[in-house]
């Protein structure tokens, strides 16, 4: 990703999020409308299959997410000796897009669950999901906190660069 300034750089990143989360979002709103005009059904219809899923879809996307989460705490762990901040924020790009990534598949399972089963409950484990994308989004302190950036440099990325201007 190219970028002349920290405001650019934020700028592309947070499109290319919001693009990113769009589609699980839209695929979900789609699955929710279809099952409430009553156009789809819900396709298993046995209870103790539904009771199986519920449970089942939560724990993987807390597994997948867990495993992502230290995978990429690592890659960042490995940024910390690049010389240039602006290579590591090039860089910060690519390892926290598989974050997001993991976060947007997790999401689609859960709306794969909702057309599964119909129950609301999943509505429930996708707005979970959008509340850890709160946590995670890549703002100017949790890019700071995440490449461990201390002195001019974190100063540099919470003000954008508008701190030594």
């Amino acid at each position: 990703m190219n970028f002349s300034s920290l405001g650019e750089f934020f700028y592309k990143l947070y499109n290319r999020y919001l693009v990113v989360m769009f589609i699980p979002i839209a695929v979900f709103l789609a699955v929710y409308y279809f099952l409430l005009i009553g156009k789809w059904t819900a396709i298993i219809q046995d209870e103790q299959i539904v009771t199986i899923i519920l449970i089942v879809f939560p724990i993987l996307a807390i597994i997948s997410l867990t495993i992502v989460h230290l995978v990429v705490a690592s890659r960042f762990k490995a940024l910390l000796p690049e010389p240039s901040l602006g290579i590591r924020l090039e860089k910060y790009f690519s390892v926290g897009f598989i974050r997001l990534a993991a976060l947007a598949s997790d999401s689609v399972l859960m709306a794969a669950g909702l057309a599964l089963t119909g129950n609301s409950y999943f509505t429930l484990y996708f707005t979970a999901l959008l509340l850890w994308l709160c946590f995670i989004w890549p703002t100017p302190g949790r890019v700071s906190k995440d490449l461990k950036l201390r002195g001019d440099e974190k100063k540099m990325v919470i003000s954008k660069g508008e701190a030594f201007r």
